[in-house]
């Protein structure tokens, strides 16, 4: 098997084909080359064949990052003095190789990117018939700590805002106030529509139609495309800009001087404006302060996890921790017998919780998908919560 010279593949990427050489894609050639044969052969044709399903961006992300671990986990073990052959990798030598990477001060989570697409290579060169250990593709990811999203206040998104509006009125440029109405159209789509800065920075305007309210994403993180509603406000937000455009030819709803905007360009102007009102503010706590207040407001964790565009559901509630009105009920409940300034605040929580979660119960019984267990136990939540509030009753008619 002999490794041919960069041939041109083409690449999907929003409906069309662009033909570009694999060395573009991997923009490290020069790491490649540092591979021994065994190693380089299957790596190149891996790359080919991912390219295939991989949007372009993902590809030269994925392939880089790959790279970069299977030429730094070489070099470990080939100052082991055991590297010559696929059989001399084993999990103790990766391990031990991992264990440097922490000592150096890498991130579990990039290493656990690392690991998962040393594993997919590892498979794939099993499959086309390369002696690999199939003890390789069982090495376990990191335990990562799990931390939860910190959602920005309603004092903090409103005062970040009434900036960027507080910009377009006093912008004494017609750049600059063309730039402002554009950041702010960029903070309604992240802030109440929930969308990711990638999302937000590849929109066409042909993906946005203002008269029915609806917003349709192509490509997202997951690879699936998604229709979502956006607000009166976003709404007329995205109008205003368009009116604006400095590139109104642009296909792209964001334009930038050669293609769209970046998302390191939406990520940097959101920074700027955050610095001025003093909000720590990023595209992705945008979107955290959505999931958050859509939680709050009854928005049940399946629909949310639609709008999200997430694949599981385990990723969305993770919100469900941060705005838990169970756990509000039942601390006010208990703060009660030792506080009681806070008996009327208990009770107003209460019968608002009750009624958001009845409302959101009711909501996840409208799925057809639905399993009969799954409605068994909506069910049972409905009637327990029927049943506080009856034993919440009696409790204040006995203590008016």
């Amino acid at each position: 098997m002999t490794d041919s010279a960069p041939t041109m593949v083409p690449v999907p990427f929003r409906g069309s084909e662009v033909s570009r050489p694999i060395n573009d894609l991997l923009a490290i050639p020069d790491i490649v080359d540092q591979l021994p044969d065994w190693v380089r052969v299957p790596f190149r044709r891996f790359v080919r064949l991912r390219q295939r399903n991989w949007p372009a961006k993902t590809v030269k992300r994925s392939t880089s990052s790959l790279c970069r671990h299977l030429t730094a986990m070489i070099q470990y073990l080939n100052e082991e003095g055991c590297c010559q052959d696929w059989t001399d990798w084993s999990v103790r030598l990766i391990e031990a190789y991992i264990d440097d990477k922490l000592r150096y001060g890498w991130a579990p989570a990039t290493v656990n990117v690392d690991l998962s697409l040393f594993r997919s290579f590892c498979w794939f060169a099993i499959d086309e018939g390369y002696p690999v250990p199939h003890i390789l593709t069982r090495i376990k990811r990191l335990d990562i700590p799990k931390r939860l999203p910190r959602p920005l206040t309603d004092e903090q998104v409103e005062r970040l805002e009434a900036c960027i509006q507080e910009a377009i009125g006093q912008a004494e440029r017609e750049f600059h106030r063309k730039v402002a109405i554009r950041d702010l159209a960029c903070l309604y789509l992240m802030w109440h529509c929930g969308l990711r800065v990638s999302e937000v920075s590849s929109l066409l305007v042909s993906d946005v139609d203002l008269s029915g309210r609806k917003l349709f994403i192509q490509h997202s993180k997951e690879g699936k495309d998604r229709m979502l509603y956006i607000s009166q406000t976003t709404a007329e937000s995205i109008r205003e800009h368009l009116a604006n455009r400095r590139r109104p030819d642009s296909p792209y709803l964001f334009a930038g001087r050669r293609g769209p905007l970046t998302a390191r360009n939406i990520r940097d102007r959101l920074r700027v404006h955050g610095e001025r009102c003093d909000v720590p503010v990023t595209p992705h706590r945008l979107r955290h302060t959505f999931a958050s207040q859509m939680l709050a407001a009854g928005m049940s964790i399946l629909s949310l996890q639609r709008y999200l565009g997430h694949e599981d559901l385990n990723t969305t509630l993770i919100y469900a921790e941060v705005s838990d009105p169970m756990l509000q009920k039942d601390y006010y409940r208990g703060a009660a017998t030792f506080d009681p300034a806070s008996s009327e605040l208990a009770r107003q929580v209460m019968d608002l919780s009750q009624r958001d979660e009845l409302r959101q119960l009711i909501a996840e019984l409208k799925y057809p998908e639905l399993e009969s267990r799954q409605r068994k136990e909506i069910l049972e939540q409905m009637e327990s919560i029927l049943a506080d509030s009856e034993q919440d009753s009696e409790q204040q008619r006995g203590n008016p």
